[in-house]
């Protein structure tokens, strides 16, 4: 592998360097993990380390986006955020490439936990106590990235993975700064972001934890489980 140097990022007291992975070392399953707007997952095999990872492939190619997120997976580096193997800029799309965590071939998402029929054996052994560590893992890694100050800034069921009953926080491309919020009036209403960030206010840690809160609902729903329901509840 090569080394990429982005230099002091945004500013950053620290320099980062993402190892470059070579296009020939990824070797296809023919297996889409995720798609978005983005651009699409793929399920790729390492052959320079014997493993299976995920190849995020940004349809935009924008070098600044890649970095961006790169970096922000290192500086949150944390039990409950995916660890970043590195980057592909060698040919388009860019992309990322970060550790599989799934089942088989799959990567399950909160989302595709509770609603595809796909992963209902899964669901079946997934006991309350389960999806509790998951809903743990997931505040632990959003509080963590709140102490560094910095938003998240698209929490849903989506972005979450559960793997070995253990959650995982991913899709850091709206990330932004606490001192230096995004804001845009939306067109269309995302249930799972604040009402005063829809209606234009700045993101907050506040819209984080309602995001939050909202993933607790839906799990709490399909659980019909009163504590989960009471706790988003709480977050609004």
């Amino acid at each position: 592998n090569s080394y990429v140097d982005i230099g002091a990022h945004e500013k950053s007291m620290s320099t980062y360097v993402f190892s470059q992975v070579l296009p020939e070392k990824l070797e296809d399953v023919n297996q889409i993990v995720g798609a978005g707007t983005f651009g699409e997952c793929h399920l790729k095999q390492y052959l320079r380390l014997g493993i299976r990872v995920v190849e995020k492939k940004l349809v935009e190619s924008d070098l600044k986006l890649l970095y961006d997120e790169a970096y922000y997976m290192q500086l949150f580096s944390h039990r409950c955020v995916p660890h970043l193997i590195g980057i592909q800029t060698q040919i388009k799309p860019y992309s990322l490439i970060t550790e599989f965590l799934g089942h088989g071939v799959e990567s399950m998402t909160v989302y595709r936990l509770l609603f595809d029929a796909v992963f209902s054996e899964q669901k079946s052994r997934m006991l309350l106590p389960n999806w509790f560590r998951v809903c743990y893992d997931i505040v632990d890694a959003v509080h963590y990235i709140h102490q560094k100050e910095y938003l998240h800034c698209d929490l849903k069921s989506n972005n979450v993975l559960v793997s070995n009953q253990k959650g995982y926080l991913v899709d850091f491309g709206k990330v932004c700064k606490v001192r230096n919020p995004r804001a845009k009036k939306y067109k269309t209403v995302y249930p799972h972001i604040a009402p005063e960030v829809l209606n234009g206010d700045p993101v907050s840690k506040a819209s984080d934890v309602f995001s939050y809160g909202k993933i607790l609902k839906i799990i709490g729903e399909q659980l019909r489980n009163k504590e989960l329901l009471s706790m988003g509840d709480k977050t609004f």
